[in-house]
């Protein structure tokens, strides 16, 4: 954990803006001094001349208000509100992000259009639901300063390993119900293939507006309603496969994820570009799943067997949500490859 997190943090307990830092064990990290501006020199922790920068690897965050103890492990806050309970386990848990792989890329670009990558330069952004990473190194790597919050520790603990030569990354371990987050400190919240996961979806929805600051902008992706063949197997799949043990399912998605190889991204690898039968081809289930490496295929079928999905959402749906919060400039839009999901943005007033 980076001493400048602390700016950001609030208790989920109470909502409480200060949190009293408590240090067991620190390490010293090399950094690029032209990573930082010259009014950055003074960051705590941060040395540029020597080009170093100290984090905290063990300690606990104290509210003083409350007298609720957050211990930092790793390197990550555990910032959980009391009773809450910890996201389940995924298939990504030991996923490393290729940085050279140009399909992570390609993947956070589409999801956050018409974000385009020069809106992230110098901005102050929260990714709600990191996950792995995968979303998060690219908003760094664009030059936004990001807070990765998941509520899984298998997600925080490899997002932290696939970020952890970014100097402007900072993991935290939270609940989206109850952020440890200081309310109107981002530039731009995003939050991509987690609402629909949720019981109450608009719930977090509003809550994550709280975190914007006015003119920032909250970018979400979405699920829509699931049709034909696609829906009756993924919901025949995920009832047979919800009291399983993580090795059996793992074993289970392995063969699924051949499967698919064998039967969708293959031939979609060598027909899709092919008049008429690219039009076949484009019809295989997650046939764009193809670019991806073999493990990340069966980590992904492992995550959407595990983690039901609970609410299907329309682009209107989406935009009466932004309307009715007071959202500007709200832009809502159709993405078609397996099945349909939503984009959408809007400014906060």
């Amino acid at each position: 954990m980076k001493y400048r997190l602390l700016r950001w943090l609030a208790c989920p307990a109470c909502g409480v803006p200060e949190l009293r830092l408590e240090t067991v064990a620190t390490r010293t990290t090399s950094i690029l001094p032209g990573q930082y501006s010259a009014v950055e020199s003074e960051l705590p922790g941060v040395d540029l001349a020597a080009g170093t920068e100290q984090e905290i690897v063990e300690g606990a965050l104290h509210c003083g208000a409350c007298g609720a103890v957050y211990a930092i492990r790793n390197g990550i806050p555990r910032l959980m509100p009391p009773g809450a309970t910890e996201g389940p386990t995924s298939g990504h848990r030991l996923t490393e992000i290729d940085s050279l792989e140009p399909a992570w890329e390609e993947n956070f670009r589409d999801l956050s259009e018409p974000l385009r990558p020069g809106d992230f330069l110098g901005r102050m952004v929260l990714d709600a639901g990191a996950g792995f990473g995968r979303h998060a190194l690219h908003a760094a790597r664009y030059g936004a300063e990001v807070v990765a919050l998941d509520s899984s520790i298998d997600a925080v603990e490899s997002c932290a390993r696939n970020t952890a030569d970014l100097a402007r990354v900072h993991v935290v371990q939270g609940d989206l119900h109850q952020p440890p987050l200081r309310e109107g400190v981002f530039d731009i919240v995003y939050c991509f293939g987690v609402l629909h996961h949720l019981e109450d979806p608009k719930e977090v929805f509003n809550v994550l507006g709280t975190l914007l600051r006015p003119g920032g902008s909250l970018a979400l992706w979405v699920y829509g309603a699931r049709q034909g063949l696609t829906r009756h197997a993924s919901n025949a799949l995920r009832g047979m496969t919800t009291n399983l043990e993580p090795a059996e399912l793992q074993r289970l998605c392995l063969w699924i994820a051949r499967g698919l190889r064998l039967f969708s991204h293959t031939p979609y690898r060598m027909l899709g570009k092919v008049p008429v039968a690219g039009d076949v081809v484009s019809h295989l289930p997650v046939h764009d799943h193809h670019q991806w490496p073999f493990k990340v295929v069966v980590a992904d079928v492992y995550d959407r067997l595990r983690i039901p999905v609970r609410h299907w959402f329309t682009g209107e749906e989406l935009e009466t949500w932004l309307m009715e919060a007071g959202y500007a400039n709200i832009r809502v839009s159709r993405r078609v490859r397996n099945n349909e999901t939503f984009r959408a943005l809007g400014q906060r007033r």
